[in-house]
């Protein structure tokens, strides 16, 4: 089994665990979340945007892959030539255009179509951010932003994946380890067999996630259902009750103790 295939039995283990549980990453919910992904494109940039920001030329031409509602794209749009979002889920791509026309950004749109494209798109960057786990035929997904790119690709990435900073939650809520998504340490091996040698950038930048902490029990335990989308699931909700005190640190506001730290990392490489 060679590293893209190791890495695509990860991706599909994870996704028979979530039908199993009725929990997939479908549309029904990214339509539920698609809201929580749109933020201000004029907002301060931080460490991670300011990475691909300075690697950015002001006439570069950009197509993400899976940019959903425009956190990272918009921003760039607003220092690039144009921004083309490819992006499969109806839901992230009507939260993208009500960002893009409330702040008046003429140059960005949103593309109907998974990756890689039926039919091929070109532009000086590729940019990928936090899509890479959710893809379980990973070699022409990359090779396709390879291919597309005529100056860079970016993969901007955790080293702890998002989807695995909660495994410790959702172990007590579901009663069984979580289905791990491939990480940077599967996605290296996969890009290093296509013949690239990117460079490799973490920042100090922890993962966190605009959210509005509980302040009581019922509020704890809806609040822990949410993150990891558990509301279904029978059982869930008094297997988290059960476990508030390890769970959480009570205080004013009840603060989460399960997540995994992580930081922002950048994959990049030139394609000139």
């Amino acid at each position: 089994m060679d590293a893209a295939d190791r890495y695509n039995a990860m991706v599909r283990a994870r996704q028979d665990q979530q039908r199993r549980l009725s929990r997939p990453f479908d549309e029904a919910y990214w339509k539920r979340y698609a809201h929580t992904y749109r933020f201000d494109p004029t907002r301060s940039p931080e460490r991670s945007l300011k990475e691909l920001i300075r690697r950015l030329e002001w006439e570069d031409e950009i197509v993400e892959i899976g940019g959903g509602a425009g956190r990272m794209g918009l921003p760039l749009a607003l220092r690039a030539g144009s921004l083309r979002n490819v992006e499969p889920s109806s839901a992230m791509r009507e939260q993208f255009r009500i960002s893009a026309q409330e702040h008046e950004i003429g140059n960005a749109e949103a593309i109907a179509s998974a990756w890689p494209m039926r039919e091929p798109i070109s532009a000086d960057v590729g940019l990928t951010v936090d899509v890479t786990y959710f893809i379980d035929d990973i070699e022409p997904f990359i090779r396709a932003m390879h291919e597309s790119a005529r100056r860079r690709v970016m993969i901007l990435t955790w080293t702890v994946p998002p989807p695995n900073v909660s495994s410790s939650l959702f172990r007590i809520a579901f009663g069984e380890d979580e289905q791990p998504s491939p990480g940077f340490k599967e996605l290296l091996p996969v890009i290093w067999d296509l013949g690239i040698a990117p460079d490799v950038t973490v920042m100090d930048e922890p993962f966190t996630w605009p959210e509005r902490l509980p302040r009581e029990d019922d509020a704890a335990v809806r609040f822990a259902i949410e993150e990891i989308a558990a509301h279904d699931h029978p059982g869930a909700a008094d297997n988290i009750r059960a476990r508030l005190d390890d769970l959480f640190t009570r205080g004013e506001v009840y603060r989460p103790e399960w997540r995994t730290p992580a930081n922002a990392m950048l994959i990049t490489w030139s394609t000139e």
